[in-house]
């Protein structure tokens, strides 16, 4: 239900959308991200007007790591969000917003547990966008995510011993990106 009320809101942003233009979409991946255990991600956006942006992006990470013991941070998470622009659209300062899903398993990064789960919530941040050109654009960012989070903690990562079932809210830094865009 949640999922299509993600996608429900993205495509009545779309429709909304008058007057698309090349121009006025973005493709970007944080590079931040791949620095988390080799997280795939990536953002597909556009602006419907100057000042404002809307935009999907997707998080994937398969990968578990056998360093000192098993250490992992699976997640494959969709966000649907919008910018605010204070100069123009790509360019300049910005807030934003969006809401979150995610899927998680994660452990032996920080204590000897392992998580997994799902969580949903909202983000708010903001950042500035440095024109590097006409097409790409590097973009500094911050933000903070709150929300709600169904999870199992297992004693480690392997033997799958449950410690703890339960739902828990949460605030965290979130959407901490240093992002490589193009300007379509």
């Amino acid at each position: 239900m949640r999922k299509l009320l993600v996608i429900s809101v993205f495509l009545l942003a779309l429709a909304n959308a008058s007057a698309v233009r090349a121009q006025n979409m973005h493709l970007a991946t944080n590079l931040l991200d791949y620095a988390n255990f080799g997280t795939i991600n990536a953002e597909f956006g556009l602006s419907p007007s100057p000042k404002w942006s809307f935009y999907i992006k997707g998080r994937y990470n398969p990968f578990t790591f056998h360093i000192n013991g098993q250490k992992q941070n699976r997640v494959a998470s969709c966000a649907v969000g919008s910018k605010y622009w204070f100069w123009y659209s790509n360019s300049g300062w910005f807030i934003n917003s969006n809401i979150v899903y995610s899927i998680y398993n994660t452990g032996g990064i920080i204590d000897e547990y392992a998580y997994e789960g799902d969580s949903y919530g909202l983000s708010v941040g903001g950042g500035y966008a440095l024109m590097l050109n006409k097409r790409w654009n590097l973009d500094f960012g911050f933000g903070v995510q709150g929300g709600f989070a169904n999870y199992t903690m297992y004693a480690c990562p392997r033997c799958g011993k449950v410690e703890k079932n339960g739902n828990r809210f949460y605030v965290v830094p979130g959407a901490l990106m240093i992002q490589l865009s193009r300007i379509l």
